[in-house]
């Protein structure tokens, strides 16, 4: 698959070019390493997503959607439209997919919030991540790129959840692991590795809300129908 870094590089820059956004915004991924040494990156990188501050999402998710209607953004699916629950939101940009997910860091515990939808969509699972014992410095690091300063998760933490994870062929590859190893400080490393390793993780599967609007139309036409009959009954 062709490399996406260009289009990546376009989303990144078009958001952080809107102050409403930059602040509240983490950008997470195999991408990290790329933006941290300015090395151009000749991969497909699936796992690009942005992580949102949790009492912004609302705000940061109006923008995205203003944002929309001037840019190639296609909000493909939400979490609160499937669930009633803020777990995040996809877009898409070109071939890219892009996750937004809402983080909190309170009293030094990490809470990642993210979802995924079933192939047909009627089930959608919610799931939460609790990393602990880590401080906001050791995860979230500003940087400079392309003569702006951006917001990412550092590589520590990039590394060190990528080592936690069944890795998929070609996913991270081996240039990714290799950058991520040169960059990382290894005392930060260490500790981030310790909390990685404690992670707690809640998943919650349940049938999407849109079933729900699915059936209330059938039965709301059904509805409709009797009283029309009723009614032509009733004339004659």
């Amino acid at each position: 698959m062709n490399s996406n870094y260009n289009d990546i590089v376009d989303i990144i820059l078009t958001l952080v070019s809107e102050e409403d956004l930059a602040g509240n915004i983490a950008i997470s991924g195999s991408i990290v390493p790329y933006l941290v040494t300015g090395k151009e990156s000749f991969e497909y990188h699936s796992d690009f997503y942005i992580l949102v501050k949790n009492k912004k999402s609302d705000e940061v998710r109006k923008k995205i959607k203003e944002l929309a209607r001037e840019y190639e953004f296609d909000i493909i699916s939400d979490s609160k439209k499937y669930s009633m629950e803020d777990y995040g939101f996809k877009i898409k940009y070109q071939g890219t997919t892009v996750g937004f997910f809402p983080y909190s860091i309170i009293n030094n515990n990490l809470t990642i919030k993210t979802y995924a939808m079933s192939k047909d969509g009627s089930k959608i699972s919610l799931k939460k991540k609790i990393i602990p014992s880590v401080t906001k410095s050791s995860v979230i690091r500003l940087i400079k790129f392309a003569k702006t300063k951006i917001r990412i998760m550092t590589p520590e933490f990039i590394l060190a959840d990528k080592e936690t994870k069944e890795k998929n062929p070609g996913n991270p590859t081996e240039e990714t692991m290799y950058l991520l190893n040169k960059i990382c400080d290894d005392s930060v490393l260490k500790v981030v590795r310790e909390s990685v390793s404690n992670t707690q993780v809640k998943i919650t599967t349940k049938e999407t809300k849109n079933n729900n609007y699915i059936l209330i139309a059938i039965l709301s036409v059904l509805v409709i129908l009797l009283i029309v009959i009723a009614y032509i009954c009733f004339k004659k």
